[in-house]
């Protein structure tokens, strides 16, 4: 069997499955190879879970916290691509270095950029390039390939080469991230027959939405925690969320900036959704303006396997991911870059070309991954490589936005029920990439808007779910706690609900940031302070969806979508906002956004807002009549109780929260970034 490393010098990890692949990462200001024949161990380079890696090559980790704190007399003097290459990257003469022992070892290399060689070969020649042989284990899930032991480089190349990441493949390629778009679910997702935010309270096939929180009661249906429930409200279009978080203004537009949007493959009617302003023209929004968006997809050079979900099954996250980018920066131009797959290799292999080459000033990502599972494929180096490709956005001054996640503390007791959880998971975890301490990690919210459309409170975007059970069988059953309607013969069961979707968050597997000292938790009992996520957080509850334009079956439609994915993509839009008041690249939000804590640039987010009264927080959510209804019973899949602020393991608690992080941005964030210049004074 031969085996295929995909070696790369500088910057980043990837794995393509195909037949065995490995990568080798060097740390950037490297030093020439010499001939020594002593061994440099790559720590963890087997398969395990990741932990933070202590690098400092080049002075590049001084010259980051110089470039991104605000009150440093650098902050924001950025470097040029070609800068950070000349500074921090690996010179000509160490790349040859690097390329010259792979081929010596007997591996050829097919592919050669600045961030990695492709170098296929026979395993014998892995194994004397990399130090271990490549054994084939049988496991639950089939044959896994994995090096037996950790892998070693020539000590000559021990500051070059970062790691090596992709010889751990299984026969069939497995699945390495995760999208968090979340249409509503279950019993099954939004339909575009379902409510439009008219103003109405109905759309023409009967599904009830209400025009505001607690505007609509849900007559009729069985009462829920001793009170009446009311329809949920009709999915969020831009303009309202511009109006709740003080976006869209004469100055907060997004003119002069580009936000990147990176998923998986691409949607071959997107381009023309957006050129046909087909969304706009339904919600009533400002179009896309000839060449204001563009879509990078390679089709002939996708990966489409049993990994990923099909391409197709992205359109949704695409159109979610543009609409709210454009809806919240209705002047930034929008770059979607579609990787050719959902695994690492290719999502590093996008985002590099953003990055590389300065296409944006936002990179959105509304994807993820976890770091503990069984099976596990993040493994020390492949961390290691993407926290380094952040590190060269933040030299560049590029924000990196990734969702949180959709399963709550992300621990296998979330996993049970949840509806968007990683069932491999072993451990309470923040996901990741939103974990690394070089990205801003958007979480999630429940927003709720008064009758007249103004900002009513926001509380922890966290579901627990009811479904329509026949009153007298729950009755009988001593487990179940549920309300009957006597008049109906039904009632919600169980009560308190199920957990089914909740923003991601919680302390993740690095250091706590020098930016976070003293303002999120320590510490206890002799561990160390981590990183703790998410850093803010906005509307994306899918019990209160954001309204999405697609084209499916040949037919533009109007569907409802929730998740950090509808949070992040908003979030980066905001930022572009806040760039066009500064006039100047914002770069790594993270230290002025902490710099700023406490302040009322901030909504304090909390599980319990006092504005939304006492009692608990409800709403129903009609997905309308099905079309092969044939009883009443089929009111079961119709009609859905949810519990809001009920997050698994997170709570929002007043201040820093591992459930909203700072709380959501409001209107007074862009006023303040337009009058200092979001320089803090």
């Amino acid at each position: 069997m031969s085996a295929h490393p995909r070696i790369r010098p500088g910057a980043l990890a990837a794995a393509v499955c195909t037949a065995l692949l490995g990568t080798v990462l060097a740390s950037p200001a490297a030093h020439a190879a010499d001939p020594s024949p002593q061994r440099h161990t790559l720590s963890g380079s087997r398969p395990g879970y990741a932990t933070a890696g202590a690098r400092d090559p080049g002075g590049l980790a001084a010259f980051l916290r110089q470039v991104t704190d605000p009150y440093s007399p650098h902050y924001r003097h950025f470097l040029t691509p070609a800068a950070y290459q000349r500074r921090f990257a690996l010179g000509p003469a160490e790349h040859r270095a690097v390329a010259d022992w792979l081929t010596r070892s007997g591996l050829t290399v097919t592919r050669d950029t600045a961030h990695y060689v492709d170098v296929p070969g026979p395993e014998r020649a892995v194994r004397q390039a990399l130090g271990s042989p490549i054994h084939h284990y049988r496991t639950v899930r089939g044959t896994v390939s994995a090096p037996s032991g950790d892998l070693s480089v020539p000590s000559s190349l021990g500051t070059e080469v970062v790691a090596v990441s992709g010889l751990s493949a299984p026969a069939a390629a497995h699945p390495q991230s995760h999208r968090t778009t979340t249409p509503l679910h279950p019993p099954h997702p939004l339909h575009p027959r379902h409510p439009r935010p008219s103003g109405t309270v109905a759309d023409g096939t009967g599904a009830v939405c209400s025009p505001s929180f607690g505007g609509t009661p849900a007559t009729g249906l069985p009462t829920a925690y001793g009170a009446t429930p009311t329809y949920a409200p009709c999915p969020y279009v831009p303009a309202q969320l511009r109006h709740a978080y003080g976006a869209g203004g004469a100055h907060a537009t997004g003119k002069g900036t580009t936000i990147a949007i990176v998923d998986a493959y691409g949607s071959p009617t997107m381009p023309a959704d957006a050129d046909a302003d087909r969304y706009a023209r339904a919600t009533g929004d400002r179009p896309f303006r000839p060449g204001q968006y563009r879509q990078r997809v390679t089709p002939k050079d996708w990966n489409v396997g049993s990994a990923c979900a099909p391409p197709a099954s992205w359109a949704g996250e695409e159109a979610l991911d543009v609409d709210m980018a454009h809806g919240l920066a209705p002047d930034a131009h929008v770059l979607y870059m579609g990787a050719d797959s959902c695994l690492d290799a290719d999502l590093m292999d996008a985002e590099a070309t953003v990055i590389d080459h300065r296409l944006a000033d936002s990179l959105s990502n509304s994807w993820a991954e976890i770091i503990h599972s069984d099976p596990g494929h993040l493994t020390p180096d492949l961390v290691n490589a993407w926290n380094l490709l952040f590190e060269q956005a933040a030299a560049e001054g590029i924000g990196v936005y990734f969702a949180a996640g959709d399963c709550g503390d992300s621990s296998p007791d979330a996993a049970e029920t949840g509806v968007n959880c990683d069932p491999k998971t072993t451990a309470a975890q923040a996901d990741f990439p939103s974990g690394s301490p070089w990205v801003t990690s958007v979480g999630g919210t429940t927003l709720a808007l008064d009758r007249h459309g103004n900002y009513a409170w926001e509380t922890s975007m966290g579901d627990e779910l009811s479904v329509l059970t026949d009153s007298t069988s729950t009755a009988r059953s001593s487990a179940s706690r549920s309300s009957a309607s006597p008049a109906s013969g039904k009632a919600w069961g169980p009560l308190p609900g199920v957990f089914a979707f909740g923003g991601g968050g919680g302390p993740s597997d690095f250091p706590q940031p020098w930016y976070q000292h003293g303002r999120t938790p320590a510490g206890s009992h002799g561990t160390p302070a981590r990183r703790t996520t998410p850093n803010v957080a906005m509307e994306g509850d899918g019990a209160l969806p954001v309204l999405v334009g697609l084209t499916d079956g040949g037919t533009f439609q109007l569907v409802g979508f929730g998740g950090t994915s509808a949070a992040t993509p908003a979030f980066a839009a905001l930022q572009a906002d806040a760039q066009q008041e500064t006039g100047r690249p914002l770069g790594f939000a993270n230290p002025l956004l902490y710099a700023l804590g406490g302040s009322p640039v901030f909504r304090d987010v909390t599980d319990h807002p006092a504005a939304a009264g006492t009692g608990p927080l409800t709403v129903v959510r009609d997905y309308g009549p099905s079309p092969t209804a044939q009883a009443p019973s089929d009111d079961q899949q119709r009609y859905v109780l949810y519990a809001l602020g009920r997050d698994y393991g997170l709570h929002a608690v007043p201040g820093y929260d591992d459930a909203t992080g700072l709380g959501s941005p409001s209107p007074a964030y862009l006023r303040w970034i337009r009058r200092t210049g979001g320089i803090p004074r």
